[in-house]
């Protein structure tokens, strides 16, 4: 939830224009205060006290913040930790607290993150109105844009910090590799495994006929 307001921001809430909020700030009607540049700030409560006692609906939603990294090796470094470091600071700079945290390890063509799919749930049920990551392929190696039209698509806005990766892109790239030649790897050799059982079993039932029509069998 965010803890202050920007002018254009409050106007927004309030449907008011920015001249009606400096106004309003000096009449004393609502109380501002500035930071060391001169820019106002409004505190939510301001805008709660203005609107009776309510909040804006998107102002009571959550801020979530993912982080990933491929490798238990990395988490150890700490490097998920200070990913996750980062953006957190960079969005206590944008005015917001208190945001929730969803992290996982692993590579980035896995779907199935557990920390991922309790983020797209959030979403789901309208509790997420932003989600902030380091960088682009934090939440998948592709198809980053169809996951922020997914967010879009329940209000929440994916927003990238844009910092340089904890390890290298050809290091990254390596991994996903070697998780791709895995997965297929596996999923061949269940396919002749299967094969395999298949030809057993036509082999068992092929014998099992004949014996019931050989000579000692009547």
């Amino acid at each position: 939830m965010k803890a202050y307001l920007r002018i254009a921001e409050a106007a927004e809430y309030l449907s008011v224009c920015t001249k009606t909020i400096r106004r309003w700030d000096k009449k004393g009607k609502l109380a501002c205060s500035r930071t060391p540049g001169g820019h106002r700030r409004i505190v939510v409560a301001e805008i709660e006290r203005l609107l009776g006692g309510k909040t804006p609906g998107i102002l009571g939603k959550a801020v979530a913040i993912y982080g990933r990294v491929s490798s238990h090796e990395q988490k150890k470094k700490g490097d998920l930790a200070r990913q996750v470091d980062v953006v957190k600071q960079y969005w206590d700079r944008q005015g917001y607290r208190a945001p929730r945290v969803y992290q996982d390890v692993g590579s980035g063509l896995n779907t199935n993150r557990r920390g991922l799919q309790n983020l797209c749930q959030a979403v789901e049920r309208g509790e997420i109105n932003r989600v902030v990551v380091s960088y682009g392929d934090r939440l998948t190696r592709f198809g980053a844009g169809y996951l922020s039209r997914y967010f879009a698509s329940h209000g929440a806005r994916l927003d990238i910090v844009e910092q340089p990766a904890s390890i290298s892109l050809e290091e990254e790239l390596v991994q996903d590799l070697i998780a791709i030649v895995t997965a297929f790897s596996g999923r061949l050799h269940g396919l002749r495994s299967k094969k395999a059982r298949q030809k057993r079993k036509q082999q068992q039932r092929g014998q099992e006929v004949l014996l019931d029509r050989s000579p000692a069998a009547g």
